[in-house]
């Protein structure tokens, strides 16, 4: 595939491999299955990967190159860029030289075969998703000169079970195979494939990071400590077999999508101090009998709820200001709602998949009485 949006005039090109005068390789149109990258082409140093899509105007670098089962990469390389080797789908190894600083977003992402990732001293960053869907990796190694970690790095990765970061790192630690900050209060990433059913998450811990546990199907059973404040998003997602969690007062947020899809959820107690329940949060969970809305809510996001199948009854505490839309959508089981907020915005007309099963209860007078009537709903007026 020819390159776009770069003059030819500034591209040196030598047996496949074509680098821009600065040094950065951007393209190779070989379809070698084993692949040496030479040190210089035309007598120009090559430096760096580039990135395997630039501004959506084409693919290059070593993107979706299915042929290429090995690589040597030069130790002239500082720098590995995004998407660089995505989607080339029969790398099986691969080892990053110590002169490489960077890797960048989804570097390998969707490298489905590839099985064996050696990163050398020298890595000081490892950019989002940069491994994601390596879904036959069953252990990593991160060396001590790694300072920054991106979101979702292993996501995907179904036959994870070990990450092991070098005792040196003053940035990351690893136990038992799972990845935390050297603080102990950011948990980072749960490998997928790990055979426990239960795991209680260690005290200390404030951040429970995005996608932690995300596609985690053996696990039943998590404990959170009382130290947790935030649950971000994705965090819990694709949990199918997760039947037990209780979320502790000290939680403040649950990000989008940080328990969607945990299907094995029948009951879930959400203690006071929860303030917001992001977007999509419990999508999907169509197990979902029973939920407790603290009355510390101020803020639950559209699709909260979408697709609770099971879900009979629920309560919207006072300071929430807002259902949004889609909230509760495809709740086709629900009975009753409790509104206590009596100018409470209601963003959608159909709100509630059943007008004739679905009961709101809400103050004389309220905005929710109002919408009762005028849409069809049954109201029962509150008391309290």
């Amino acid at each position: 595939m020819k390159y776009m949006n770069i003059k030819k005039e500034e591209l040196v090109e030598e047996n496949g491999f074509t680098v821009n005068k600065k040094g950065k390789l951007i393209q190779y149109e070989g379809f070698d299955k084993h692949v040496v990258i030479p040190r210089k082409i035309k007598g120009i140093t090559v430096t760096s990967i580039g990135d395997g899509i630039l501004d959506f105007m084409g693919i290059y670098a070593f993107y979706g190159h299915s042929n290429l089962v090995s690589i040597i990469i030069p130790d002239s390389i500082t720098s590995i860029g995004n998407s660089a080797f995505s989607l080339c789908e029969n790398l099986t190894s691969i080892t990053i030289p110590n002169s490489v600083t960077s890797i960048g977003d989804s570097a390998f992402g969707g490298c489905r075969n590839l099985m064996d990732i050696t990163i050398s001293e020298g890595v000081i960053s490892i950019g989002n998703f940069a491994f994601t869907g390596c879904s036959n990796l069953t252990n990593i190694r991160i060396p001590s000169s790694v300072t920054f970690i991106g979101e979702g790095i292993f996501s995907s990765c179904f036959h994870l079970k070990d990450i092991i970061v070098d005792k040196e790192n003053v940035t990351f630690m690893s136990i038992d195979g799972i990845l935390l900050n050297k603080q102990q209060q950011a948990l980072l990433f749960y490998p997928v494939e790990k055979p426990d059913t239960s795991y209680t998450i260690p005290d200390g811990i404030k951040i429970i990071g995005n996608s932690v546990f995300r596609n985690c199907d053996n696990l039943k059973n998590i404990i959170l400590p009382d130290t947790v404040t935030i649950i971000e998003k994705s965090a819990f997602e694709n949990c199918f077999h997760l039947k037990n969690i209780t979320i502790p007062s000290s939680v403040t947020t649950i990000e989008e999508r940080a328990f969607s899809c945990c299907y094995g959820l029948k009951n879930i107690s959400l203690s006071e101090g929860i303030t917001t329940i992001g977007k999509m949060a419990f999508l999907g969970c169509y197990n979902l009998t029973n939920i407790t809305i603290p009355n510390s809510v101020i803020t639950i996001e559209n699709t909260a709820f979408h697709g609770c199948e099971n879900l009979r009854s629920i309560t919207i505490p006072e300071k929430v200001s807002c259902i949004e839309h889609g909230t509760f959508a495809e709740c086709s089981s629900l009975e009753s709602i409790f509104i206590y907020n009596d100018n409470i915005d209601i963003e959608e007309r159909n709100l509630f998949r059943d007008r004739e099963k679905t009961t709101i209860y809400a103050h004389k007078g309220s905005t929710a009485e109002k919408y009762a009537k005028r849409e069809g709903y049954k109201f029962i007026v509150l008391t309290n």
